[in-house]
């Protein structure tokens, strides 16, 4: 994901042989995830390789000037790193920090996994434990936070007689899910957290065979704090749902 500027001193453009920008800067990953309540893995370390001529200055949206950083976020964030060499030019790359949070219990003192059975994972079912039963959950193939599938790309797909499409994904503000059904019948939308519950009803009504209807999601309808929501999508034919992640402020 390495992106390029050139912004040499004096105006003049600073170029390779080859046409190729003298520096540049990578964070080997698009996106990395943390997840918020299980303490082992809630941060994650963001190392910038950037080359260039001389020493290289590092400059991150969060203040740091050094290659490496670690976030510890308990909402969803971009980062992004500008590295300058002496010759003045300037090289910037990106990275969004997901954040799952997997908080359960009268106290948010438990953590959320997706208990998948061994042999058995359509039995896979979401408890609710405490950190010290995390460990052994994770060596046995389970993951963290509730059972719910990841999000796929932003398209309507050609599988299943319920289709949803998010975008944009992740949100900020507002986004626009498109559903569809491939026969006639009455659907409904939802809004579901990481626990199940029905936050909000987006949509109730009958859809024709091949309509499509736009429906609009804020995020001020969410709970507060939320940073990922499952819509989900039920009519007598059966139930689809998507992940949607929300962009903190």
């Amino acid at each position: 994901m390495k992106k390029f500027l050139y912004l040499p001193f004096a105006g003049a453009m600073l170029l390779a042989s080859n046409g190729l920008a003298q520096c540049s800067v990578d964070i080997a990953a698009d996106t990395v995830t943390v997840y918020f309540g299980y303490d082992p893995m809630a941060c994650t370390d963001l190392a910038a390789v950037g080359a260039g001529e001389g020493d290289l200055a590092y400059a991150w949206s969060n203040g740091a000037t050094v290659a490496t950083i670690t976030a510890c976020d308990t909402a969803s964030t971009w980062y992004q790193v500008t590295v300058t060499d002496t010759t003045g030019c300037m090289a910037m790359d990106s990275v969004f920090v997901n954040v799952v949070d997997v908080r359960c219990g009268n106290n948010n003192n438990k953590v959320l996994v997706c208990h998948i059975p061994p042999g058995n994972p359509a039995n896979a079912h979401t408890i609710c434990i405490s950190e010290n039963g995390v460990p052994a959950h994770l060596a046995h193939g389970c993951v963290l936070g509730a059972c719910a599938p990841p999000a796929g790309p932003d398209s309507l797909g050609t599988e299943g007689e319920l289709q949803i499409r998010v975008s944009p994904n992740p949100m900020s503000e507002r986004a626009t899910a498109v559903v569809r059904s491939t026969v006639s019948q009455r659907v409904t939308l939802s809004g579901v957290d990481a626990a199940g519950r029905v936050v909000h009803v987006l949509y109730e009504g009958q859809l024709d065979a091949g309509e499509e209807r736009a429906i609009y999601l804020a995020s001020d309808e969410l709970p507060e704090g939320a940073r990922m929501v499952w819509l989900r999508l039920q009519g007598a034919s059966g139930t689809t749902v998507r992940q949607a992640l929300v962009i903190g402020e």
